[in-house]
């Protein structure tokens, strides 16, 4: 059966998972929100891809195409986005999750929103708030992220201020 290469919008998108095999038909395992599920890619231009020959998914893509989410800071594979009615599911999924926390001092001026989800590979992996002259940083997609790639998020998005 002929395999096809299909756009997977984050909107249709429910859970990440790491990919079982490190080498193997994806980046990730995802589960959308019909229920079923596929390996994707990430791609740059801000969605996912899959690779299937199965027509049931295939049809869905086609029927759903969504469009992507609007980011207000973008640098390499870490981007920022304002809170939306649709990360309240991921938030009440992350309440029983210790969060990793992270707390930096703010400028007197910055252009960040007051709360803002915190994205890797365009996957929502924590939110951060600004409170007073304090950002705290939760992440609760430990299994996405390495504590590197947080440590380096944090350094891009820091220096970055003065541009967002």
């Amino acid at each position: 059966m002929k395999t096809r290469e299909m756009i997977v919008p984050r909107d249709l998108i429910r859970k990440f998972y790491p990919h079982p095999e490190p080498y193997g038909d994806g980046d990730y395992v995802v589960d959308l929100i019909n229920g079923m599920y596929t390996d994707v890619f990430y791609r740059e231009e801000g969605d996912f891809v899959t690779i299937t020959n199965d027509n049931k998914l295939i049809s869905y893509l086609k029927k759903n195409q969504l469009k992507s989410r609007d980011y207000f800071f973008r640098n390499g594979v870490y981007s920022l986005r304002i809170k939306e009615d649709i990360d309240n599911k991921n938030i009440e999924d992350w309440k029983p999750i210790t969060p990793i926390l992270v707390e930096l001092e703010m400028p007197q001026e910055h252009k960040l929103p007051s709360e803002f989800m915190f994205c890797f590979y365009w996957i929502e992996v924590g939110r951060a708030t600004i409170e007073g002259d304090m950002m705290i940083l939760e992440v609760y997609e430990k299994d996405l992220i390495h504590m590197i790639d947080i440590g380096l998020a944090v350094d891009v998005i820091f220096e970055s201020l003065k541009e967002i």
